[in-house]
């Protein structure tokens, strides 16, 4: 069979087998495997100083049939390595041409204030495809207005850095993001984020989470397995709250800095986590400021029910769960 009778799909299986400098070599020497070169060389994409291949940003900037090939794409830029504002004009005009996108993480320099680049010049673009945003920027406009355009994402993850909770939050409208069910991001964030989408997994850096919030997060159309928190509230009555509205807990990860109350000759206090732990029937993990509670089974008429040990793990011999639970799983340490 000619090369130029070559189905597309095999042109690119054949390509999909080669080193990166072989692909290049492969595009200079065969015209007839150009395009397909190209489809393999710009699919995935990791970009940084460090790598000195910042320059593809320009070219794809440019080139938006190229643009079109990219799936997934990973740009950080730091203050060590600080690029010039037309880069981040050059990375709008990339995005805005990168419908195919499925994945997506911008690291960027947090002093430039940078999230316009998520906002196209033109005609905006809706990403079809696009499954899992992670980036530095805050929660605002720039952000809510690339959401309205991703009606696949999964997982979501914005800045680390603490929102003030009496800054404005930005509007996202409620057919957004349907398909949400990961989210890590500030604690003012989650307000706008969780009700009414289907959150299987939150975790919020900042803040301090109240039982008032816990309502709020309470609102997703999903059933949250995974919560990590910050909190300050009494912890019993927090734990109670948890154990209302969220029934299919598994992992729960809380950090108390402030807590008064954890003292380790306070038995009642440990008792009471204990039974509170207990009644949340699907919980497989808690942790309490780096500390991990244990747990195992015990065998009644109803079956078997998981009890919580009334003391915190406090030396590393210790087991998580006297179950077995294999706690290396991505799942056990998503958080």
């Amino acid at each position: 069979m000619s090369l130029t009778l070559l189905p597309v799909e095999l042109s690119d299986s054949i390509c999909s087998y080669l080193a990166t400098s072989d692909l290049a070599v492969l595009s200079r020497s065969c015209s007839l495997f150009y395009p397909a070169v190209q489809r393999i060389l710009y699919r995935n994409l990791v970009l940084s100083p460090a790598k000195r291949n910042l320059s593809v940003i320009v070219t794809l900037s440019k080139k938006p049939c190229i643009a079109r090939f990219v799936r997934t794409l990973s740009l950080t830029v730091d203050a060590s390595a600080p690029v010039l504002r037309p880069f981040y004009h050059a990375l709008a005009d990339a995005l805005s041409s990168m419908s195919e996108l499925t994945s997506l993480h911008l690291s960027l320099d947090a002093n430039a204030n940078t999230s316009w680049v998520l906002t196209p010049h033109a005609r905006p673009v809706t990403y079809h495809r696009l499954h899992s945003f992670t980036s530095s920027f805050p929660f605002d406009a720039h952000v809510t207005s690339f959401l309205e355009r991703t009606p696949a994402l999964e997982r979501l993850e914005l800045d680390t850095a603490p929102v003030s909770p009496t800054a404005p939050l930005p509007h996202l409208s409620h057919a957004a993001i349907p398909r949400l069910v990961h989210f890590m991001g500030s604690c003012q964030a989650v307000k706008v984020i969780v009700p009414g989408r289907p959150l299987e997994s939150i975790h919020i850096h900042d803040g301090d989470l109240s039982e008032d919030e816990v309502e709020c997060l309470a609102q997703s159309t999903g059933h949250i397995a995974i919560l990590g928190a910050i909190t300050s509230a009494l912890l019993v009555p927090f734990l109670q709250s948890l154990a209302k509205h969220f029934p299919y807990l598994a992992y729960l990860r809380l950090m108390a800095p402030f807590h008064t109350s954890l003292k380790p000759s306070d038995d009642t206090f440990y008792e009471q986590v204990a039974t509170t732990l207990t009644s949340m029937p699907q919980l497989l993990d808690f942790e309490l400021s780096g500390m991990h509670w244990g747990s195992s089974y015990q065998a009644n008429e109803a079956g078997c029910k998981r009890i919580w040990r009334a003391a915190p793990m406090t030396t590393a011999t210790d087991h998580y769960l006297e179950d077995n639970l294999d706690f290396t799983s991505e799942l056990a340490f998503i958080y």
